[in-house]
């Protein structure tokens, strides 16, 4: 006879301990049956804006059997045979100071191997030098940034662990503030926290992925950008006050509906009241940050302000 014993957990752990898990943006993946090639597009949730500043690009050091791009360079397949290293892709456009940046990858097959990755880098980063090792490629460096799906964050070599991850059907949000200098990360258009600050030391910046597994693959659904000016500030601060389109100029709430990243919380927005609650922390912790020369986010949460824009700098957008 064989005995066996379960472990019930009390609810508020167990109901914590599903929150750390990587979930789909939506239930058109939760059938965990083999999907072919075809499939994978059949998903479009979460992609109904249609905007796309810059796209993929071809590696010039990487050949078809590291890297397989579609033909409108928004899906990108690593390894389309087998894998014997480490593959990346970089945008096709710099992201420059004094902009806002937001985009979205889908990701389309299971997570799964040494590391799948979703950030940004520098031109310095050298993609072609990890092809034959199974690394983290985003994050060795300081040339580089990256979130992996098991939820780590990586810069300079150091790691931290901020999220739950992410998987297969999963949205992966990356918002680059290039006035201020600061990266944030979301999962199914939720904020992580700021995870990196002091980015205005580069120049300039790409968005980059990589991956070690095997025909692992991803599609950009969505890169938006806006010049840092203070009427973007006044446009998040007033959206995220005020949740329904009867409470916004009619101008303003079309302009707000394609530029969705901008209204999207993120530390210090406000909240919905149940964002609040789960969002709260104990006072018994110490809510002081503790910041890398790096940049690097040492915890999650941050109570010193980032400050404001300066009205010299700014330039106003002026809305239809």
């Amino acid at each position: 006879m064989f005995i066996t014993s379960s472990l019930v957990l009390p609810r508020s752990r167990a109901n914590a301990d599903s929150d750390r898990l990587a979930k789909p943006y939506c239930h058109c993946w939760n059938q965990r049956a083999p999907m072919s090639w075809k499939q994978l597009n059949s998903c479009s949730c979460g992609e109904d804006k249609d905007c796309n500043e810059w796209n993929w690009e071809q590696p010039q050091t990487s050949g078809t059997s590291w890297v397989v791009i579609s033909e409108d360079q928004k899906q990108v397949t690593f390894h389309p045979f087998y894998s014997s290293g480490t593959a990346a892709v970089r945008g096709n456009m710099p992201l420059q100071h004094n902009y806002h940046y937001y985009w979205e990858v889908k990701m389309l097959t299971e997570t799964y191997g040494t590391d799948i990755m979703v950030g940004i880098g520098t031109d310095k980063v050298n993609i072609a030098d990890s092809q034959f090792k199974f690394t983290s490629l985003l994050g060795q460096d300081e040339e580089s940034y990256g979130l992996s799906y098991t939820g780590a964050v990586h810069h300079g070599a150091t790691v931290t662990r901020d999220s739950a991850g992410f998987c297969r059907g999963t949205i992966v949000g990356v918002r680059l503030d290039m006035w201020r200098g600061t990266l944030e990360f979301y999962l199914n258009r939720k904020p992580q926290g700021i995870a990196f600050y002091n980015l205005r030391r580069h120049q300039a910046l790409y968005p980059m992925v990589c991956s070690t597994a095997a025909q692992s693959s991803m599609r950009l659904t969505y890169a938006a950008s806006w010049r840092a000016s203070l009427l973007v500030d006044a446009a998040k601060t007033l959206a995220a006050a005020s949740r329904t389109r009867t409470r916004l100029p009619p101008g303003l709430w079309y302009k707000l509906r394609s530029q969705f990243w901008l209204t999207l919380p993120n530390e210090g927005c406000l909240l919905d009241d149940e964002d609040e609650e789960s969002m709260q922390v104990s006072e018994s912790l110490q809510l002081a940050p503790n910041v890398s020369r790096a940049g690097m986010k040492r915890r999650y949460w941050q109570t010193s302000p980032l400050p404001p824009a300066s009205p010299e700098r700014a330039t106003c957008q002026t809305l239809p």
